[in-house]
């Protein structure tokens, strides 16, 4: 751990530019990183992971080569994943799932297995493109700046004190002890500067710790895709009364002209989720802040009331793939749901403010893709424990929601402008739209948030 005096100065070992040339300094570099490639796909990180390794190597080898321009998701699904030429990336999000899990494997690749290493791999969220960077250019976070609670080296400005003592070391030898005295202070100052920023909670730490709290069990309920398939048979959505009772099924037998014959039976008998919810619930289970929770993932179809009375719970998918977030309908401004005639998803906005929509809508314009997701952090069932609502018009909008708390940075920008301090972030629900363009991973804004009164 470096301490919070230590000058980082960064020197290149190489040999001046005029005895290799601009072309041996690329050479150079290209080697390293291929040489760091090399590393990263025999570790142990990656050993289990064949298609993880197999993504980062395509992905890396283009970026050495220089062939930035064939990085896409398209591109990608094709290579790597065996998809058809034709497929539509928007539709299948095999390649976001997967770079989410990749950049996952990559942290804790560089944190335990090589944590010396000089070079470090990233992905930045919004592409593909690896970005080959030095450890220290990558962590060094000045003090006071955004992001400075996760910094690993920080400066501590040269105070009075510390000038004083080093004029009286000049002068004579004697004073070095006034000098070193000088130093330990500034160092105790430092360090507890130092101590005090590591342990200040960004704002997704907030929200961890009061759904994952000791002493509350949580569940995690991921989507139910059979009912998806369900009413996209039937046109027709499902409420949380026809759900829980089974009635619903009754519909079943009669499929309108060209679509699935599905049985009542075959829909009773098959239970189906997506991937991406169950990724999203490994995710959260591997939080720090729920290593001393118990957790429980539960089928939609089997929950009852009683398990959101006495757990914390965390739905994923809008009501049309998760009838149990009609519970919170009456105290959320933005409904998300689905039209199955005309195979649209789309967001009810409430009462809406000034500049905003009454409805936000799935949809294409010049290329590109536009969806939504809302996430919603308010008080569970009756007031008991806690709630958190992952939502989405699609599966890419509830990627967007899914993705907004661990961005950091973000999610914290976000908080301050809900009022959260360092000890309290308020109940909120945060519509969010996620445009996704050329086959690359999409981008997320909010486009507007409540507060949600307890």
């Amino acid at each position: 751990m470096i301490s919070p005096l230590t000058k980082v100065i960064e020197i290149d070992p190489s040999p001046p530019p005029d005895s290799l040339g601009v072309k041996g300094r690329m050479q150079r570099h290209a080697d390293e990183r291929r040489e760091l490639l090399h590393s990263v796909l025999e570790s142990r990180t990656f050993a289990k992971s064949k298609r993880l390794a197999q993504f980062l190597k395509f992905i890396c080898t283009l970026t050495i080569d220089g062939r930035l321009a064939e990085i896409n998701e398209q591109q990608i699904g094709i290579h790597v994943f065996d998809r058809s030429p034709l497929y539509s990336a928007s539709d299948d999000s095999i390649v976001r799932t997967q770079a989410r899990l990749l950049r996952q494997r990559l942290e804790e690749y560089f944190e335990h297995e090589a944590p010396s290493s000089p070079l470090v791999i990233t992905i930045p969220k919004g592409g593909y493109i690896p970005v080959f960077e030095s450890r220290s250019s990558r962590f060094k976070v000045p003090v006071g700046e955004p992001g400075a609670s996760q910094g690993l080296v920080v400066s501590v400005p040269a105070t009075s004190a510390t000038k004083e003592a080093k004029t009286a070391l000049r002068r004579r030898p004697g004073s070095v002890w006034a000098f070193a005295v000088a130093a330990v202070l500034v160092l105790a100052l430092g360090t507890s500067i130092w101590i005090a920023i590591r342990n200040e909670p960004s704002a997704s730490d907030l929200l961890w710790a009061r759904i994952f709290k000791e002493g509350r069990p949580v569940v995690i309920v991921p989507s139910d895709d059979a009912l998806v398939l369900f009413e996209e048979q039937t046109k027709s959505p499902v409420a949380l009364d026809e759900y829980l009772s089974g009635s619903y099924l009754d519909r079943a037998s009669s499929p309108n002209p060209g679509s699935l014959a599905l049985t009542s039976d075959w829909f009773a008998a098959h239970q189906y989720t997506s991937t991406a919810d169950l990724n999203l619930a490994l995710r959260l289970a591997r939080l720090p802040a729920a290593r001393n929770s118990t957790i429980e993932t539960r089928y939609a179809r089997v929950l009852r009331i009683d398990d959101l009375k006495s757990h914390n719970v965390i739905l994923i998918g809008g009501m049309g793939a998760n009838p149990w977030v009609g519970l919170f309908i009456n105290r959320l401004n933005f409904e998300v749901n689905y039209d199955w005639k005309n195979a649209e998803g789309y967001v009810l906005n409430k009462h809406p403010a000034q500049g905003e929509a009454s409805f936000y809508r799935d949809k294409v314009v010049d290329g590109s893709r536009h969806s939504y997701g809302v996430l919603a952090f308010l008080p569970g069932i009756e007031d008991q424990g806690e709630s958190l609502l992952f939502e989405g018009t699609g599966m890419a909008g509830t990627e967007s929601a899914s993705d907004f708390p661990f961005n950091s940075s973000a999610f914290t920008a976000f908080a301050h402008q809900i009022g959260a301090t360092s000890k309290r972030l308020p109940y909120f629900e945060a519509l969010l739209e996620t445009v996704s363009v050329g086959g690359n991973a999409p981008e997320v804004h909010i486009v507007t948030y409540r507060r949600i009164q307890p």
